[in-house]
């Protein structure tokens, strides 16, 4: 019976979330990366030797940020802080890591991509090359899952984030300027707290898996909803018309895991966050 759940990265947008949704249902350990040091490896020993761990939920990671450059060593310190839980951790404790859109490669059109499409092309950059390792790791082994996050939405969610962005621009009455479109798989975070519950409780036979809607939005269609909500029609200037690549990912598997799972409409998930940052 899983008891105590470790959750990595607990600062951070999705890291909160969860320990927000876990905390009345499990006993938590949720270590500040100043309070346990994920790239020491005799820290990470030390850590699981001195606490009784029956479920890790990764979600520490380096690298990825939208228009900043990958920290040196990000590719190779987001292999390392998974190998050091495996290493680390008993025999019987699962672990779920995050990956992302960026292990398929995102200089190039993802288009309802497969798990299987992994590999296919590696990708440039050293978070999608992390992304695209930790999901093969996955692959090899029977106690660890890997679920590729595209996009993700909700409370504790960065100011730039463009679903926020939209709706601060909009508390402002100011315009939502766009660089150029772009076709995107949003999950509600509250789905993803959910999915992840269902898997802490029946781990999944596939080891590396989509968690994205069934239905894809656009900026426009992100922006134009905001509007609708508030009642505000802010301006929705395009720098540069037509549209960019497609970050979408198929969800056949998880629908296959899942087969009764009901993702968050994506006009009741935004009324939520449109709630929430008019508190802020």
């Amino acid at each position: 019976m899983i008891k105590n759940i470790l959750i990595t990265g607990s600062g951070g947008f999705v890291g909160k979330n969860l320990k927000e949704y876990f905390n009345s249902k499990y006993n938590l350990l949720c270590p500040r990366s100043f309070e346990l040091d994920l790239t020491d490896c005799e820290s990470v020993k030390n850590f699981f030797s001195n606490n009784s761990i029956d479920f890790v939920i990764h979600c520490a990671s380096t690298g990825g940020v939208r228009g900043c450059a990958d920290p040196e060593n990000c590719e190779q310190d987001n292999i390392k802080m998974v190998n050091n839980i495996l290493f680390a951790k008993p025999e019987t404790t699962k672990v779920i890591i995050f990956g992302s859109g960026a292990a398929y490669s995102k200089k190039r059109d993802l288009k309802k991509v497969k798990e299987t499409q992994i590999g296919e092309v590696v990708p440039e950059d050293q978070y999608g090359k992390s992304k695209m390792e930790l999901c093969k790791l996955a692959l090899s082994r029977r106690d660890m899952l890997c679920l590729n996050i595209f996009a993700c939405y909700g409370k504790y969610e960065k100011e730039s984030r463009f679903p926020s962005y939209a709706i601060i621009q909009n508390l402002k009455k100011e315009p939502v300027i766009i660089n150029k479109n772009v076709v995107f798989d949003y999950l509600y975070i509250d789905d993803l707290c959910r999915i992840v519950e269902k898997f802490i409780t029946s781990f999944p036979k596939s080891r590396v898996i989509n968690v994205t809607p069934t239905k894809s939005i656009s900026l426009l269609q992100i922006a134009q909803t905001v509007n609708q909500i508030s009642g505000f029609e802010s301006d929705i200037i395009f720098k540069e018309q037509g549209l960019n690549f497609e970050y979408t990912g198929d969800n056949s598997l998880l629908l296959k895991e899942l087969p009764d799972f009901e993702f968050t409409d994506f006009n009741t998930g935004v009324t939520k966050l449109f709630n929430f940052r008019k508190t802020l």
